[in-house]
Formats: structure tokens, C-alpha cells, sequence
């Protein structure tokens, strides 16, 4: 029956196709009195078969729908696809030297003095939309008081002339200008001690990966300092000269999916309750969870 194995023992439809075959029937039309229970494409499918198994000359098949048409014969099979193992084999060896992205830092300041944190996202540099003056005066403040730190929460610069055409009016430096303000900043906020972490954005990220297949502030940040792909979570440890220890847990993300429009900080609660729900005591609990993306600024304890 249609759908049933051939099967290759002695009185099996394989060893009668075999012989008739062998006698030199080798037209499926021919066949198809032989094997009233399989439809003609199966026949000629499975007479294919046998025969590139066999490496005796081929008189074509015809087609089924037209037989003035002559089906090609390719020869050598396809190659034959990949088992999972092996796949699970090749890309395993690919990775060897390739780090995973990770969403889990812990950064330790020796101090005894408190230090003080600015979360800060959404510059938008090279953009129309920014205060140059006001964004000069935060960044010298940050270069210049002890014990003031910073971590960037993503769309540090604005790239749309990578996201399309029409939006390239926004801009007033090109991409490699403002790529180069990027490197700029974390080059010399790194060699001052002042950067602690990156997230990714959807301007500085996304947009270049889109266009260019590689993250632009990955590219800066990679190498010099903790780099979150998406959600990054922070065990921020104080330590003191005598050796005692505080540590602040902290959560970030550039955006979250969680937003509403009657609550600002609805999506930064939900996150950090996922953190509690899903991961337990894999992941520190954030006592703070900073989030970024909307321009609308919100603050609750």
C-alpha cells in the first residue's frame, strides 16, 4: 500500500522491482502493472532510487503529466543533511573562544568614603534634539568630584541616519563622528575610574546592528568595561578599609516591555519582581532596578 515500506527481503516489492528491472523494464509506465498499489510518482521515485543504486545506465523516466517531457536524472544524491549531533559537534568547536554575553557583574570600589551613582541614558549624541551646553556640564561634573561614578542605560548616541533615510534630517554629525564621540567617552570616563557599566540601546545597538550587523556601543565598550546585552544585574560591593563589606544590588535595562501609561515605574517593579520570581538566588534581587528609552523621568522608593 502507498505509504508502506518496500521492504528488501526475498518476494518484496524491492526484490521485484529488482528483477523486472535486471529483465530491462525500466520505464515506470511499464511497471505500474506490477505494482497496482503504489501511484506512479512513487514508482518512479522508488525505480530512480535502485537505479543510481545500482550505477546501470538509465533510460529517463517520463513524466507522469506530460509523457513528452523527460525528467532529469542529477546523478549524484543531494547531500545528505547534517545529524543533530553532528550540528551540536560543529557549533560547539565554533564557540571554543567565544565568551557568552553576560548579564551578571560584580564590580568592588575600595572606599570609606560614600560614593554616588548617575544612571544616566537616552543623550541621543549627534541628534537635533539635545542640549549640548547641559550635557557638557554633567559630564565635566562626573570627570571632576571624587567618589562620582556613572552607568549608561543605553542610546548614548542617536545614529538615525542608520535607521532610515528620511529620519537623516535628526542628525548633525555623521555616523563614524558620532561613533568617534563614543569611543572618546569610554576611552577617557574608563581611564578615570568613572564608567561602571553599559547597557545596550535601540539607537546605538540596534540601529547599527541592523545596518551593519555589529552593536556600536558593544564595539566601544568591549574589552574596557561590563557590557549588558539586554538586562544587566549588579552586585555594586563597597569595601571599606578595615574589610567590611556592603553590597548594593542592581538591576538595568534599557527598556522593558512592561510600560503604563498610569504608572512610570510599573515596568522597572515588574522587573525586578521577575528577578525574584525566575531566578531566586541564581540572580541578586535588584534593591534598585533603572530603566530608560520613554524620556519620561520618574523616580519612587
Amino acid at each position: 500500500m502507498p505509504g508502506l515500506s518496500w521492504g528488501s527481503g526475498p518476494g518484496s516489492e524491492k526484490q521485484r522491482l529488482v528483477d523486472l528491472v535486471a529483465g530491462g523494464t525500466t520505464d515506470a509506465r511499464e511497471l505500474a502493472d506490477w505494482f497496482p498499489d503504489r501511484t506512479h510518482d512513487a514508482l518512479r521515485l522508488k525505480l530512480a532510487d535502485l537505479l543510481r543504486e545500482s550505477s546501470k545506465p538509465v533510460r529517463v523516466p517520463k513524466s507522469d503529466t506530460n509523457p513528452e517531457h523527460a525528467m532529469p536524472d542529477y546523478g549524484e544524491p543531494p547531500e545528505k543533511p547534517i545529524d543533530v549531533m553532528a550540528w551540536l559537534d560543529r557549533t560547539g568547536k565554533r564557540m571554543d573562544g567565544h565568551k557568552p554575553a553576560k548579564d551578571y557583574y560584580r564590580i568592588t570600589i575600595p572606599t570609606d568614603k560614600p560614593i554616588a551613582v548617575m544612571y544616566s541614558a537616552d543623550w541621543h549624541f549627534g541628534g537635533l534634539d539635545v542640549d549640548y551646553t547641559a550635557l557638557k556640564r554633567h559630564i565635566h561634573f562626573l570627570l571632576n568630584v571624587p567618589g562620582f561614578y556613572m552607568s549608561l542605560v543605553g542610546d548614548i548616541g542617536n545614529f538615525m541616519n542608520l535607521h532610515r533615510t528620511v529620519a537623516t534630517r535628526r542628525d548633525i554629525l555623521t555616523p563614524d563622528e558620532q561613533a568617534e564621540f563614543l569611543h572618546s567617552l569610554i576611552h577617557e570616563t574608563v581611564e578615570k575610574g568613572k564608567l561602571l557599566t553599559v547597557n545596550s540601546g535601540n539607537h546605538d545597538d540596534e540601529f547599527t546592528e541592523r545596518s551593519a550587523g555589529l552593536g556600536m556601543l558593544k564595539l566601544m565598550a568591549k574589552g574596557k568595561v561590563p557590557y549588558f546585552r539586554g538586562h544587566g544585574y549588579l552586585d555594586l560591593v563597597l569595601q571599606t578599609s578595615d574589610g567590611a563589606e556592603t553590597t548594593y544590588p542592581i538591576g538595568t535595562a534599557h527598556k522593558t516591555r512592561f510600560n503604563s501609561f498610569m504608572n512610570q515605574l510599573h515596568g522597572n517593579k515588574r522587573m525586578q519582581q521577575m528577578t525574584a520570581e525566575f531566578f531566586g538566588v541564581d540572580r541578586p534581587i535588584p534593591r534598585v532596578f533603572v530603566t530608560a528609552h520613554t524620556h519620561n523621568p520618574a523616580m519612587a522608593t
